[in-house]
């Protein structure tokens, strides 16, 4: 598995940890565990997310367009999940990574969200 790994100061630690607590734990969507991970010229750590989360946090099994569509027209503490997504997919193409079931789920993610708003305007006349 390929990834990218990011070495914080030891003073910087306890400021960067709160941050990450207060950006990714605010409904408690993970279990703090950490798991011994190799790098290319040392030994680091990584935190796990819980699978088994039960809801509203964690769907379960989707199939794609399930995904998309909820992706499409829904919102967290920190903005749009199709951003996020959005976000998601650049970032890796920046580090020259190619998840072509990340660009996938953001096209039907796109599309979902076209229908919405046509849907939408219709509505609203």
């Amino acid at each position: 598995m390929r990834g990218v790994a990011f070495q914080v100061a030891a003073a910087d630690w306890p400021g960067t940890y709160d941050y990450l607590m207060q950006r990714e734990q605010p409904t408690e969507t993970y279990v703090e565990a950490w798991a011994e991970v190799r790098l290319a010229d040392r030994a680091g750590s990584a935190p796990w997310s819980r699978l088994g989360h039960a809801p509203p946090q964690w769907a379960g099994s989707l199939d794609l367009d399930s995904q998309a569509r909820l992706i499409a027209g829904s919102e967290g503490l920190s903005g749009r999940n199709i951003d996020y997504l959005r976000d998601l997919v650049l970032h890796l193409r920046e580090q020259e990574v190619t998840d072509r079931s990340m660009e996938t789920l953001l096209r039907r993610s796109r599309s979902w969200r076209g229908r919405s708003r046509s849907l939408n305007s219709d509505a609203l006349g």
